[in-house]
């Protein structure tokens, strides 16, 4: 064979396994932004013998979410914990995990991110456009229960922890934070999510897989990361992360912590926990410490004294 020949076979090996690389970030891009949704919703609120009212809105973009709304039981309370779910969940497994803060007197709302559970969509962003489903779950809330809206907190795992920190910077008035199991930038754990459970490097496939992501959501999920909103984040926060979670490390939950300029902020570390393990490993002491977190820092607002009346005032 002659030399030509051989660069020939070369140059044609190259293009084979070049074009091979990107086919398969192609198809890979198409998993992190369409994930498999898991058939009907396995836990519902009575099951728990929690009174519940299905609810349905629609999202600045017109896609329009699935939820229910679990009041508290025994009466009207102004507190309410909106609950955000992980990429490739839905509600009702954030509701197996959660659905005790109901009998500690908070009322509920649990709804699906798009493309996940009972809600329409068919692409994730794992967290870019989340932000506007919680946006449109938010001013729900706000325009349907507004005595429920006195005072909210906020509770997201995974993906939905980012969505959860991205509102906490967002709006002030929003009265405390759990995120739990919650990623420090989105191509990192995009990144952790390839090689740790798929075994692919970095470079070229996960590179090659975000610029396809980018490309079919026409914007960068990036900048809604964690690591960018955790600055604007001053309310009361609990970090829960597991100390065996291959997507969310140690070392980036610290990481995340660290940043965050709260100043009345706490991390629990739940020993042998993987990723979205947390409650499962945590069990009765997960329970415990969730509820003790909102039950000091979710509170109704004191009522508005009024001023004394002329009369009341005028001494006798």
């Amino acid at each position: 064979m002659t030399k030509t020949e051989l660069l020939n076979w070369f140059l044609f090996a190259v293009g084979v396994f070049t074009a091979l690389i990107v086919y398969v970030s192609y198809r890979k891009s198409a998993a992190v932004i369409q994930p498999a949704r898991k058939p009907g919703l396995a836990y519902c609120p009575d099951q728990y013998k929690l009174a519940f009212e299905t609810v349905e809105f629609a999202t600045a973009d017109n896609v329009r979410l699935k939820g229910w709304f679990v009041p508290a039981p025994g009466g009207d309370v102004g507190c309410t914990i909106i609950f955000c779910h992980g990429w490739g969940s839905n509600r009702g497994e954030m509701l197996r995990d959660t659905w005790f803060l109901a009998e500690q007197g908070f009322n509920l709302l649990y709804f699906d991110f798009r493309a996940s559970g009972e809600s329409k969509g068919s692409v994730s962003s794992v967290g870019y456009l989340e932000t506007r489903d919680f946006d449109a779950a938010y001013e729900f809330l706000k325009a349907n229960r507004p005595h429920a809206a006195e005072s909210v907190g906020v509770f997201g795992t995974s993906m939905g922890g980012s969505v959860a920190m991205y509102a906490a910077a967002k709006y002030p008035e929003i009265a405390c934070l759990l995120a739990e199991n919650t990623f420090l930038t989105y191509s990192r754990v995009v990144s952790n999510w390839s090689w740790r459970r798929l075994k692919t490097p970095y470079f070229p496939l996960v590179w090659l897989t975000l610029f396809f992501v980018r490309r079919k959501l026409k914007a960068d999920p990036e900048p809604y990361s964690p690591f960018y909103s955790v600055a604007g984040v001053k309310v009361p926060v609990l970090f829960i992360n597991g100390d065996n979670d291959d997507l969310v490390p140690m070392q980036d939950a610290e990481t995340l912590f660290g940043m965050c300029p709260s100043e009345k902020k706490q991390m629990w570390v739940v020993a042998g926990a993987s990723h979205a393990k947390c409650a499962e490993v945590g069990g009765e002491i997960y329970r415990n410490k969730v509820s003790a977190f909102f039950k000091e820092n979710l509170r109704e607002p004191a009522p508005e004294k009024l001023p004394p009346s002329e009369e009341t005032a005028r001494p006798a």
